[in-house]
């Protein structure tokens, strides 16, 4: 995998972590969105529990990345997120 810049992507295990949580947040925040466009407030409640419980991973994640002795570049974690966001082919 490469990023924007055609860098390789070698990611640490807790920048991987940070990626997965941050993709998995960015789904609810768009389902709590169409929930809130169509009115379907069951749902909205569901989703708006769930993303609390991600952005508590988040959070997580992004502190144990805090302990990496190996520098992360932002892009590189967004480029993970993004290619965890597209479907399988």
């Amino acid at each position: 995998m490469t990023s924007d810049d055609g860098r390789a992507i070698d990611l640490t295990p807790a920048a991987r972590q940070l990626a997965d949580c941050y993709q998995r947040f960015l789904e609810l925040v768009e389902r709590c969105g169409r929930s809130m466009e169509v009115g379907d407030w069951v749902v909205l409640a569901d989703e708006a529990g769930d993303l609390s419980v991600t952005a508590d991973e988040v959070a997580s994640a992004a502190e144990a990345l805090t302990r990496d002795e190996v520098v992360t570049r932002p892009v590189d974690v967004l480029a993970m997120v993004e290619r965890l966001s597209r479907p399988p082919e």
